[in-house]
C-alpha cells in the first residue's frame, strides 16, 4: 500500500481510478512524455537561477538549461517523444530562455528568506483527519511578499478562469496554513511559460477561500476510503481515456 497522497496522485485518481492502480500500486512503468521532461529541466533552471543570482552566478540562462536538459536525459528512463527530438526540445528551451522578458522576469525572481534559506522547492506536508498517510508535495517557491507560486510550461495560454479554478493552489496552501504559514488573502500566483511560436510568460494571481481548503480535505477523504476499499473502476469517459493521452491504455484498452 502506499505511504502518502500527493496533489497529482490524488489527481490521478479523480481523472482514472484504474490509472491510478496501474501506477501506484502495480509500479507499472511507462515512457515519461517529453513535454514531462522538459518541464522538469525548465523548472530546475529556474529554481538555480534563483538561488544562485544572489552568489553572482556567471552561467547565462541559456547555459544552465543546457546543462539540465543534458541532466534530464541522462537520467531519465524511456521517453515517449511523439513526433519531437531532443534537438528540437532542446532549441526550444533555448529560444523560451533567450526571450529578452522571459528572461528578465527569471532573474527578477526574488524568494522569501526563513534565516539565511531561500524558499525554494519547499517540502510541505497537509494531514487530513480520517486519512493516515499525508499529503505531500512541494511548492516552487514562496516569493518575498509572501505569495506562493508554481512554474508552469504549457503549450497554450492560460486564462484567469483556468487558474482560479486550479486546485493545485488550494492543496498547497492548506498545507501551509498547517505548517504556520498564515496569509489572510490565500493568494497563490502561476507563471506560465509557453511554448508557442513567440515565447511568452503569463503571471496569474488568484485567491482561494477556506471553503475551498475543507473541499481540499473532503477530495482526499474520499480518494483515500475508495482506494481503501479497493475501488480502481476506469473512467472511460474521461477527457485521458484515450490511445494519445493514457500511458495505460495498451493494457487496458489495447489487449497489450
Amino acid at each position: 500500500m502506499v505511504d502518502h497522497l500527493s496533489y497529482s496522485s490524488t489527481q490521478t485518481y479523480l481523472s482514472c481510478p484504474r490509472s491510478w492502480r496501474f501506477h501506484y500500486l502495480d509500479q507499472i512503468e511507462t515512457p515519461k512524455s517529453a513535454a514531462l521532461v522538459f518541464g522538469s529541466a525548465f523548472h530546475n533552471t529556474i529554481e538555480e537561477r534563483v538561488k544562485t543570482t544572489s552568489q553572482g552566478d556567471m552561467l547565462s540562462l541559456v547555459e544552465r538549461w543546457q546543462q539540465h536538459w543534458t541532466a534530464q536525459l541522462k537520467q531519465t528512463g524511456e521517453i515517449s517523444w511523439d513526433g519531437d527530438t531532443p534537438e528540437a526540445m532542446c532549441n526550444l528551451g533555448v529560444r523560451m530562455l533567450s526571450d529578452s522578458d522571459i528572461a528578465a522576469l527569471i532573474n527578477s525572481l526574488k524568494p522569501a528568506l526563513e534565516g539565511e534559506k531561500p524558499q525554494i522547492e519547499l517540502s510541505v506536508t497537509l494531514i487530513v483527519p480520517g486519512v493516515p498517510i499525508p499529503v505531500i508535495g512541494f511548492v516552487d517557491m514562496i516569493e518575498q511578499d509572501g505569495v506562493p507560486c508554481d512554474f508552469k510550461t504549457s503549450a497554450r495560454s492560460w486564462s484567469q478562469e483556468r487558474a482560479q479554478t486550479d486546485m493545485q493552489p488550494a492543496f498547497y496552501l492548506a498545507a501551509l496554513n498547517q505548517m504556520g504559514y498564515r496569509d489572510p488573502e490565500l493568494r497563490f500566483r502561476h507563471y506560465v511559460f509557453l511554448k508557442t511560436k513567440k515565447p511568452q510568460v503569463q503571471i496569474w494571481e488568484t485567491q482561494r477561500t477556506w471553503r475551498d481548503m475543507f473541499y481540499v480535505f473532503e477530495l482526499v477523504s474520499g480518494v483515500w476510503k475508495a482506494i481503501e476499499s479497493g475501488v480502481f473502476i476506469p473512467h472511460p469517459g474521461g477527457w485521458k481515456c484515450s490511445e494519445k493521452y493514457c500511458e495505460y491504455w495498451g493494457i487496458c484498452r489495447g489487449g497489450k
